[in-house]
């Protein structure tokens, strides 16, 4: 998201204007600066946004911290500024206090190089620290309802923070009353005390030594490994810039990798989340009349039935999704639809249980959504953020529910719908032992580096075989063409 920036006339008299094409424009001498998007072949893939520094007809490019689509570059080129009014205090201090003065004082003295620039645009106070880089990360993804992810980066800055604080004090602090207290209160805000002492992290703090000492913290205070390296490596991501010119720390003092002197990320066993199939049987027989619990019950034994579907992919299906000459749902994953060039479809076989299920739960109209969590909403690119929030909101109800049925259950406490598609890959390839290139076709995996998968041929009554293997022999089902849905 951006905002446009506001000219008056002490930025007009230095050189700045704007018109629809550029957007803004600043020249002293022969060294220009533009504001400008870096190109994308799909137009609703967003984009980094650059200032764009000309010098001798030679180029350098500095990353904002900002990236949005083309109809969002649109708006902002032709001044609708609704939808960007939160950037402008980010862009404005960074343009006026660091780059246009750094500019003009290189330029007055006729001493400008990109290297010049580089060293005062890196040491100026108002150059953008690790702390705005996370600031701006999270802002982009919380803009596009992709929460989880968000809260990894908040997740990783706080416990930076929480090491860095330590850091300043710990020849001043108890260390063991501190390391229990970080146990105590690991998931809790990082409080005022913290920031106050700690304030923030410049990229150039960032180093081997920086981070083997962090680690060594983080064990103290009992973050597992796994944990860890999700810190670490989106530490990284924020270090790589991966959407701007270069990394935010040049080359010679970059800090990762796994040559000597380096940090080497430390590599942690995935957590197990898949539940055995008596399990999802159990689940599946939770009697309740609570309708929030009857229906969180249900979408998670479709999801399991339905190639443990993905829940955003769930809301997303449409009644013309149903094959009825093959009794099969057939779809693309949201997740790969645009990163294909050949598109992969995923086709499942219907079982009893989940016409059972959309007879209760979904739609009683034939002619939209199955399930009625995106009524009223057409899904059409314009309508993603709005699509986004509502499945987002939707999840969150779902797995509260979740969590008491495991309760009820006494199951898993963090139970929720990922649990699905683990639970039925693990089945599969533990228990039934299929082929897991077999496998990786029923649930949408690539399998474009393996030629033998092109020789596999699916037949829908292949795939029926196979998820019929998932029905409780114990529970008997309803007839399978007695549903409204075939």
């Amino acid at each position: 998201m951006f905002t446009q920036l506001p000219i008056d006339k002490s930025m007009k008299n230095s050189g700045l204007t704007t018109n629809k094409k550029s957007v803004y424009k600043y020249k002293n001498r022969n060294i220009s600066v533009q504001l400008t998007r870096k190109y994308r072949k799909t137009s609703d893939e967003v984009a980094p946004v650059f200032w764009r520094i000309t010098f001798n007809r030679k180029l350098k490019h500095i990353f904002t911290g900002f990236e949005f689509s083309s109809d969002d570059w649109d708006d902002f080129v032709n001044r609708d500024l609704r939808k960007h009014s939160d950037c402008k205090q980010t862009l404005d201090r960074y343009l006026r206090l660091t780059l246009i003065p750094a500019i003009d004082g290189l330029a007055e003295k006729n001493s400008f190089s990109f290297d010049a620039l580089d060293k005062l645009i890196n040491n100026s106070p108002d150059s953008i620290g690790l702390n705005e880089a996370f600031d701006q990360k999270i802002a982009l993804l919380e803009s596009e309802y992709r929460i989880g992810s968000a809260g990894v980066y908040k997740a990783t800055i706080k416990a930076l923070m929480r090491y860095k604080y330590f850091r300043q004090l710990r020849n001043r602090v108890d260390k063991n009353a501190f390391i229990a207290l970080c146990k105590e209160k690991r998931h809790i805000t990082i409080g005022k005390e913290v920031l106050d002492i700690a304030q923030t992290i410049r990229f150039e703090e960032i180093t081997p030594e920086f981070l083997e000492e962090c680690e060594k913290f983080w064990f103290e205070t009992e973050i597992t490994p796994a944990t860890m390296g999700v810190y670490m490596r989106t530490l990284r991501a924020i270090v790589n810039n991966r959407r701007g010119d270069k990394p935010y720390i040049e080359a010679v003092k970059y800090p990762f990798g796994v040559s000597r002197g380096k940090y080497v990320i430390p590599e942690g066993g995935r957590r197990e989340i898949a539940l055995p199939i008596e399990q999802i049987w159990k689940i599946e027989s939770y009697q309740t009349e609570n309708e929030m619990l009857a229906n969180a019950r249900d979408i998670f034994v479709f999801m399991f039935y339905c190639n443990g579907l993905n829940f955003g992919d769930l809301c997303r299906l449409r009644y013309e999704n149903i094959d009825g000459s093959n009794n099969e749902i057939v779809f693309q994953r949201k997740k790969t639809l645009r990163k294909t060039a050949k598109p992969t479809y995923i086709y499942v076989p219907i079982l009893s249980p989940m016409i059972e299920i959309i007879n209760r739960q979904g739609n009683n109209e034939q002619d939209g959504y199955i399930f009625p969590f995106l009524n009223g909403i057409e899904p059409i690119d314009r309508n993603e953020t709005e699509i986004k929030k509502t499945i987002v909101s939707a999840l969150d109800r779902i797995n509260s529910s979740l969590k008491v049925i495991a309760g009820d259950l006494q199951l898993d406490p963090n139970l929720s719908t990922s649990y699905t598609r683990n639970s039925y890959i693990s089945y599969l390839t533990g228990e039934l032992l299929v082929n897991p290139i077999v496998v990786r076709k029923m649930v949408g995996h690539s399998t474009r580096k393996d030629v033998t998968a092109g020789y596999v041929n699916l037949t829908a009554k292949k795939r029926l075989e196979i998820n019929l293997k998932l029905l409780n022999p114990e529970k008997r089902y309803a007839v399978i063409n007695s549903g409204r849905v075939i």
